[in-house]
């Protein structure tokens, strides 16, 4: 996207050292604030005028500075009077703040624009260009910016992803404080006074600088979703995706429409793994917090009592702006390097208008001005789809009535004949409620290697017991095939193992694109491409899958999947395991499991994550507590290939099992040849005897 160029020319004559003179146009609402900042350092400025239509300060620090009407009318009065104006804060409505920045700026003054910097991208490129006439400098207000926190988060190496979720309230008094308040469009003129163009403008902002984007040739695309539970015009409750040219995402779901306000939460992954960063308190937690940490960085625990934190202090903005006139200090927070703030910005000034979030999912709490409103499960929602990296469509969120794209099919398990001990005497009669859903993967992430998946899947009695973009692992979705080194592709999703180096962010992710897709009676026979980065097609994909109600309670399936190469060269499958990663052979049939409290892996011959992690055995077993209740999940190989690949198991760090296709050698795979795998399952209520699981394997 383009950006225009622009230099921002230091003052260093004698008359720019004296003591800076400030007009504070916008007395009230967060003009207070400055109010008070100036009062702070009344020792290095002089307040010399304020301008504001209504009133001014009754008592106190300014009620003696002389009040215009108009930031024109402060200009001539200070000039008349040979009052040279150095600095121009704007703290008024959003769409003003363009034309009183070009005012000052001619007037030969450098500008403290509050956040957002203007409404449109017309008004910043014309900022641009009257910045670049005038030479002066301007200061955007993300004060957030200004957090020491950002060099700690920096010290630890490449960052990857960077997810926001913020849940903050607003009552209706919020909403009538102002004329403007949650208007898109006053007078003709754009506003854009929303949830995030706002009040959680700053966790935008400050995930788009984590990630190393500024201007708005660093962004590659935008996506939003915008939603409102408030009678207002602009939205309330947003999701939004951007994709940096340099291939990391951000991401950000937000609302004003929480039961309880809490402090706004970054999740950042980088080298040395996840951070999370609350802006408002400057408090970072996560591996190493501080490896180096500044003096002012105060040592404790992170809310979640589970990392070490550190609070970190912090440089006011208006302050460095008056150390970039004195010695040419950097600004940390410029106009131009709020250019892909301004991309997002831009994206929900142009996008259709909020869809209204159904009443039926909104409940009303408080009187009068004080009523504010609570939209259903959305502390959970936002949380979940900014960590997934998604839009909150894609999330299947209930009030989300965007239609997300891409294919679903909801699965009921077809009625299983009776056989023996395993399942009594008399067939059994399926159940209406299904057992999985099955997408076609098309609205998964690019870097979490887009492929067909079930999630969630259920129980009979409604348990879930499988996880789908998870906030540790964003590619693992459901029960899924996928294996990270093929011909050279990752079909797996996040970093690519690289011999010698490790895990690495590279330009390698592939799709798995559904040619064909027919359901049945509790089955799904699919067709799909596997393709690359490159468009080229590796491997052609055939898969079976079935599900039958054995047993009251009891769900089996089986599954069978058959790789074959496409290409006119040998290729090969692998994993980081076969790659050099001790113990990393994953790749192949994949199941994220939702997370459960008492849980208990095991095999016909060992028990726990350390023992059946790369075991070679006839079946693996999984029993937890999840929420919804009890319920034990199973794989088994169906052939004796099947069978000789090593299980591959996670419980301490995340919960999962799947068997390994490539563990610690690649499959090489000449032209026109294939690698099939068949698999049975199960999935069922409560715990079952070791016996029992492997009896119900063998009859799938």
């Amino acid at each position: 996207m383009s950006q225009t160029s622009t230099t921002q020319a230091t003052d260093t004559s004698a008359a720019s050292l004296a003591k800076p003179r400030v007009i504070l146009v916008g007395a009230n609402g967060f003009g207070a604030v400055h109010l008070r900042n100036l009062e702070r350092l009344r020792d290095s400025v002089e307040l010399v005028a304020l301008a504001d239509p209504h009133r001014g300060p009754a008592d106190g620090y300014g009620a003696d500075v002389p009040l215009h009407p108009s930031l024109g009318d402060a200009l001539r009065s200070t000039d008349a009077a040979g009052i040279r104006v150095d600095i121009v804060i704007v703290a008024t409505p959003i769409g003003t703040h363009a034309d009183l920045a070009e005012t000052a700026m001619r007037a030969g003054a450098d500008v403290y624009v509050e956040k957002p910097p203007v409404a449109s991208m017309a008004d910043f490129e014309r900022l641009l260009r009257v910045q670049d006439e005038t030479g002066r400098a301007v200061q955007v207000g993300f004060q957030s910016l200004g957090s020491h926190a950002l060099d700690a988060i920096a010290a630890h190496g490449t960052v990857w992803s960077v997810a926001a979720h913020a849940t903050w309230l607003r009552d209706r008094a919020y909403w009538s404080r102002s004329p403007w308040a949650g208007k898109r469009v006053v007078d003709g003129k754009p506003m854009i006074d929303g949830v995030a163009t706002n009040p959680l403008a700053h966790a935008v902002a400050t995930a788009l600088r984590i990630a190393g984007a500024r201007r708005r040739d660093d962004v590659a695309s935008v996506e939003v979703e915008l939603y409102r539970a408030n009678d207002i015009e602009s939205d309330d409750t947003t999701s939004l995706r951007v994709r940096l040219e340099s291939g990391e995402v951000v991401s950000a779901a937000l609302t004003l429409c929480a039961a309880e306000q809490h402090d706004p939460e970054l999740s950042v992954r980088t080298d040395a793994g996840e951070l999370t960063f609350w802006y408002t308190r400057d408090e970072l937690a996560g591996a190493e917090a501080a490896p180096d940490a500044a003096p002012d960085a105060v040592r404790g625990v992170a809310e979640t009592g589970t990392a070490a934190s550190v609070t970190h202090g912090r440089t006011d903005l208006f302050e460095n702006l008056l150390a970039h006139r004195a010695t040419g200090e950097p600004l940390l927070s410029s106009l131009v390097d709020s250019g892909a703030y301004m991309e997002v910005l831009e994206a929900i000034r142009t996008h259709d208008e909020p869809l209204a979030i159904d009443a039926a999912f909104v409940t009303w709490q408080g009187e009068g001005d004080a009523a504010h409103p609570v939209v259903d499960d959305v502390d959970w929602w936002v949380q979940r789809t900014a960590a997934a990296g998604a839009l909150f469509s894609e999330m299947r969120v209930p009030w989300a009535v965007a239609a997300p794209s891409g294919r679903q099919e909801t699965i009921a398990a077809a009625s299983g004949a009776a056989s023996g001990a395993a399942c009594g005497a008399a067939g059994v009669a399926a159940s209406d409620a299904p057992v999985a859903v099955w997408g076609d993967g098309s609205t998964v992430t690019p870097t979490s290697s887009p492929r067909p998946f079930l999630h969630p899947l259920r129980t009979p009695a409604g348990v879930v017991v499988s996880d789908a973009h998870p906030r540790d692992h964003d590619w693992h979705i459901g029960l899924s095939v996928g294996v990270q080194h093929v011909d050279g592709v990752n079909f797996w999703g996040g970093r690519t193992y690289v011999h010698g180096s490790g895990y690495q962010w590279l330009d390698d992710h592939g799709r798995v694109e559904v040619q064909e897709a027919v359901v049945g009676d509790g089955s799904l026979s699919s067709r799909s491409d596997w393709i690359g980065p490159d468009a080229v097609v590796r491997l052609h994909e055939n898969q079976e899958l079935r599900f039958e109600q054995v047993a009251p309670g009891v769900v089996t399936f089986r599954l069978t999947f058959e790789l074959a190469n496409a290409t006119d060269h040998a290729i090969s499958l692998g994993s980081p395991g076969s790659n050099g990663r001790a113990g990393g052979g994953y790749g192949g049939l994949s199941w994220r499991l939702a997370r459960g409290t008492e849980v208990r892996v095991r095999t016909a011959e060992a028990a726990g994550e350390a023992s059946c992690h790369g075991a070679i055995a006839p079946w693996i077993a999984w029993t937890a507590e999840f929420d919804g209740g009890t319920a034990t999940v199973a794989l088994a190989g169906a052939d004796d290939v099947t069978r000789a690949d090593p299980w591959f198991v996670r419980v301490a760090d995340y919960p999962g099992i799947g068997s390994s296709l490539a563990w610690e050698s690649e499959v090489l795979m000449r032209p026109g040849e294939s690698v099939v795998r068949s698999f049975t399952g199960l999935v069922a209520d409560g715990e079952l005897a070791d016996e029992r699981v492997a009896e119900l394997l063998r009859q799938a």
